[in-house]
């Protein structure tokens, strides 16, 4: 690939060249005030040395005067101080500063030659490095040249012997794709003939395992059938005889109940009335809300004689073993007869 020339290093060298060579020429064209002018007379006039002006008298400080029938003394009067003619400029002086500002014209003069010289040999030196500039840049662009040239080659040798070791490859490689896929044909044909061999195995275990599970099962259901009976039988024994217990414990707790409340009935009615009273209680045998009359007796003041008596007999404990729902609700018949003779 060629390099494209740098001209940008040359054509920098060339425009600062002819930046110098115009403020050389301006340098040389300039205009210098001349000796003589007005302001620098001005300037050697007013450094020139004037005369002292003259210190004003001061009057001698009066002390006062004692106290005494005499008047006081009239002060002198103040001296006054007359105008100073102003300084005139010496011939001698002016020569003395014309000669000075001849003198640093032609310092300044000579200083400017000497730069002037500095700038030509600067501007020389400048286009001599722009020239070796230049001619290295040449150099270059032959090297870089060769350079590319060489690189092409190599590039163009080694793209060759990668293209020959490529194809060397490539054959290669589709030898071994063929012999490995020979072999993998081989082991997959020999995989598949183990599998349905395998397979074959299998399917003979399951049908075995099948067959001993449908015998298990149907063993394991009767079985369960038969457990299930013989558990519906007992929990059926078991209610029945927890029915007659309850039965019997709610008849003994009646009779406990009406116990209680024979003991506190005192008074007498006549002995035809009865009535059924229903109480609610606690786990405990307390009494829940008042007692109700299921069957009145006819006679309010008998039936109010006994829900008196009951709720003065109460708490009535349940006996152990009873379940509360056998005895939550609890109905209760009484009797005149029975209750006068307590």
């Amino acid at each position: 690939m060629k390099r494209e020339p740098r001209t940008a290093p040359l054509v920098l060298a060339i425009l600062l060249n002819a930046a110098l060579l115009v403020a050389l020429f301006w340098t040389f064209h300039v205009n210098i005030p001349r000796v003589g002018s007005t302001p620098m007379q001005a300037q050697l006039i007013s450094s020139a040395a004037t005369p002292a002006a003259t210190p004003s008298v001061k009057p001698a400080a009066v002390e006062p005067a004692k106290a005494t029938t005499k008047p006081a003394p009239t002060p002198p009067p103040k001296p006054e101080t007359k105008p100073q003619p102003k300084p005139q400029p010496s011939p001698k002086l002016e020569a003395q500063a014309q000669a000075k500002a001849q003198a640093r014209e032609q310092a300044e003069e000579a200083q400017k030659q000497h730069k002037a010289q500095e700038k030509a040999a600067e501007l020389a030196a400048q286009r001599a490095a722009a020239e070796r500039q230049a001619q290295e840049l040449a150099a270059q662009k032959r090297a870089a040249k060769l350079a590319a040239q060489r690189r092409a080659q190599e590039k163009a040798a080694a793209q060759k012997a990668a293209a020959e070791k490529a194809a060397a490859e490539k054959a290669a490689a589709e030898k071994a794709a063929a012999e490995k896929a020979a072999a993998e044909k081989a082991a997959a044909e020999k995989a598949a003939a183990e599998r349905a061999a395998q397979l074959k195995k299998e399917l003979a275990e399951q049908a075995a395992k099948a067959a001993e599970a449908a015998r298990a099962k149907a063993l394991r259901e009767r079985m369960e059938a038969q457990a299930k009976l013989q558990a519906e039988a007992n929990i059926a024994a078991a209610r029945a005889a927890q029915a007659a217990e309850d039965q019997k414990l709610s008849a003994l707790f009646s009779q406990e109940v009406q116990r209680r409340v024979y003991r506190q009935w005192d008074t007498n009615f006549a002995a035809a009335l009865s009535c059924v009273v229903q109480i609610h209680l606690s786990p405990t045998g307390a009494i829940i809300g008042a007692p109700k009359i299921l069957r009145s007796s006819g006679n309010p003041q008998f039936d109010r004689a006994v829900i008196a008596a009951v709720e003065q007999a109460a708490p009535f404990v349940p006996p152990l073993g009873l379940s509360y729902n056998a005895y939550r609700e609890v109905n209760i018949q009484f009797n005149a007869e029975e209750l006068n003779h307590g």
